[in-house]
């Protein structure tokens, strides 16, 4: 474990995690009710603007992959580059013209979300248990939005001045937190026997956006076409060549044997689909739908924040401990089940209803609560409970990487099937809702595999 060069106290140590969650969390949720304003200022292309938010996700995904880079240079360093990268993001985003720039702002907006593992890591390193799980909580609370009042204040920002300002008050956000940061966080002792696995890292996060990309463009380029064949065909050989790269490497970032387990790959599987599933839908699918005047819900953007992220968010933060309580009760796996259930039954009666706006209200909160509060709740718990004894830390940070990867998946398949089916009907936004419905199926699936942990390692927990 890293050591700190110096003491802190646990009000200015939360002060200062709690600043860089909340800065994450900003750059995320502003986003959602803003979303037809941002495509109508940046010329009016859904599919740029729909990539640049997949691209948003995929970087947390990047950023999560190199996380390991923290251990060899200082957690404290780490997060300040992180907020540094998305306060300048925030700056190319308030700037962009067109979709380009804009893309790129958003690419560095999402290396923040390594702010909420790390402040785990720094709480566990710089409070005493007792205070450490409090910590947690509360941590988890302002990740999941806590009130949604940024969504109400962007909603209202973006039909009375337009989708800048938000990027301003993102950058005016980020200054005071990486100021923050550097001064109430202890540092770390960087530790130079650790080495990263830099090209396993490499590897992996070029696999990981080739695929992706290839996904996000099917449809605008064709799905046989040589830059959709050549962006799928090149992921997969990377993912190959990491596998490989990791079998040979004295200290792997994944030890790939590791996933053939069933204690492994089913549960990665959860995220990965169900994030998908829930991404997709609420940072571009019901954003657009909801604030169509010709064939969707017809709200403003404050009024789609009222109503549909404000609900969710609170719904979210109820939820959470009320997961963790039933999964002392029900076990863990029952609890993992029962969200992606309801998960399930709710993204199908959004399909079935699309066009029912207080269905898809209720639904909707409902979705990202039985997620966020039981499955989700329960995956994490699971990963912990399922990781090998020797290597207590291996299937936690796995899934944080599966949550960003869904997440950025979600989005991509999304914005290629809104595209396919033809932007801008009834059919296409239906069909692109089932699709994603048909996502959150295969997560059930997966969780069914899931096995549960046996009673010694229940007790542990």
């Amino acid at each position: 474990m890293m050591n700190t060069t110096g003491r802190v106290s646990p009000a200015s140590l939360l002060t200062a995690l709690i600043l860089a969650v909340t800065a994450f969390q900003l750059a995320l949720s502003m986003t959602i009710p803003a979303l037809p304003a941002i495509i109508a200022g940046l010329g009016g292309d859904t599919g740029a603007i729909g990539l640049a938010q997949a691209l948003f996700a995929l970087a947390g995904a990047v950023a999560t992959v190199f996380l390991p880079l923290s251990d060899r240079f200082g957690r404290r360093r780490y997060l300040i580059a992180a907020l540094a990268a998305g306060g300048l993001g925030a700056l190319l985003c308030a700037l962009a013209a067109e979709p380009g720039l804009f893309t790129v702002g958003r690419i560095l907006q999402g290396f923040g979300v390594v702010a909420l593992p790390l402040s785990n890591i720094l709480t566990h390193q710089n409070l005493p248990p007792a205070r450490f799980g409090r910590a947690l909580g509360l941590l988890s609370m302002v990740n999941l939005g806590v009130s949604g009042a940024d969504a109400l204040l962007a909603g209202w920002l973006a039909d009375t001045y337009g989708h800048r300002i938000i990027f301003w008050i993102m950058l005016a956000f980020q200054v005071v937190t990486v100021a923050a940061v550097a001064r109430l966080l202890p540092a770390d002792a960087p530790d130079p026997s650790r080495r990263p696995d830099w090209p396993g890292m490499v590897v992996l996060a070029l696999g990981v956006v080739a695929l992706l990309v290839g996904i996000s463009n099917g449809s605008a380029w064709g799905w046989t076409s040589p830059a959709t064949l050549g962006a799928l065909a090149g992921g997969l050989v990377l993912l190959t060549v990491f596998v490989v790269v990791e079998k040979r490497t004295a200290r792997p970032m994944v030890l790939v044997g590791r996933l053939r387990s069933r204690r492994t790959w089913p549960l990665l599987l959860v995220p990965i689909f169900a994030m998908g599933a829930l991404f997709g839908l609420t940072v571009f699918v019901l954003p657009l739908y909801g604030q169509n005047t010709q064939i969707g819900l017809g709200m403003s953007a404050l009024t789609f924040a009222a109503l549909i992220s404000v609900p969710s968010s609170v719904l979210n933060c109820v939820c959470a401990p009320i997961g963790g309580a039933l999964a002392l009760r029900l076990g863990w796996r029952r609890l993992l089940l029962l969200g992606m259930g309801g998960m399930v039954a709710g993204m199908i009666a959004l399909t079935a209803f699309l066009p029912v706006t207080w269905i898809v209200i209720v639904a909707a909160a409902c979705v990202g609560a039985l997620f966020f509060g039981f499955a989700g709740t329960a995956a994490n718990g699971l990963a912990v409970l399922l990781s090998p004894k020797e290597s207590a830390s291996f299937l936690p940070a796995m899934m944080s990487c599966a949550f960003s990867i869904g997440a950025a998946l979600g989005v991509s398949v999304s914005v290629s099937m809104l595209t396919a089916l033809g932007d801008g009907t009834q059919g296409a936004f239906t069909g692109t809702v089932g699709v994603l419905a048909g996502m959150s199926v295969l997560a059930m699936l997966a969780a069914v595999l899931v096995p549960s942990p046996a009673p010694a390692e229940r007790v542990a927990a």
